[in-house]
């Protein structure tokens, strides 16, 4: 059985997205003061695992499209953002995608050279980056309009919203209940 580039390229696709949407889902979940501290350890080693894995999957992914024969990319349409003549803007979506999560990887690695508060900031692209890869699968994926990758579109979506406002509710009540110990 023979897999095309295409085909290797989709499933690229949809891997690295569904395991960037792990990461910034577990990341989220991770960092609201919900959890018993004996799982921190665990939900922090598979949220930097599944990042590092949707980071290696990405660059096959943009790398595969290079031996494509239907669409010709040169390695700069694929790796400098918005040079593309196929889909100039999705694609510089996608390329920005890759770099938004080299960044927050390079930074978590190099947090005590780069120090907590710059870590921080930098690590706050983690939604913009997931959102980014979102609209760039949704709108140039060829499987965007099948009816399961739609409902994995929108449901880790809705999963990650979810995990965000469970993360800025939790936080706003810890933070009220401190207040209520000390008053």
């Amino acid at each position: 059985m023979d897999i095309t580039t295409w085909e290797w390229t989709r499933a690229s696709g949809l891997t690295s997205f569904f395991l960037i949407f792990l990461s910034v889902f577990v990341g989220l979940l991770h960092s609201a003061p919900i959890f018993p501290k004996r799982w921190k350890g665990s939900l922090f080693f598979f949220h930097q695992f599944t990042g590092w894995i949707a980071f290696l999957i990405m660059i096959f992914h943009g790398v595969i499209l290079l031996f494509d024969t239907y669409v010709n990319y040169q390695w700069y349409e694929v790796f400098v953002p918005f040079l593309s003549d196929e889909h100039r803007i999705l694609t510089g979506i996608g390329t920005m995608a890759l770099y938004g999560v080299f960044l927050i990887l390079l930074s978590s690695d190099m947090m005590k050279k780069v120090g907590h508060s710059l870590w921080k900031k930098i690590h706050l692209f983690a939604l913009p980056g997931y959102l980014l890869a979102l609209f760039h699968g949704l709108l140039i994926g060829s499987d965007s309009t099948a009816g399961p990758i739609t409902i994995m579109y929108a449901s880790t979506l809705l999963l990650v919203l979810a995990a965000l406002f469970l993360k800025r509710v939790s936080v706003v009540f810890m933070r009220k209940g401190r207040h209520a110990v000390k008053g």
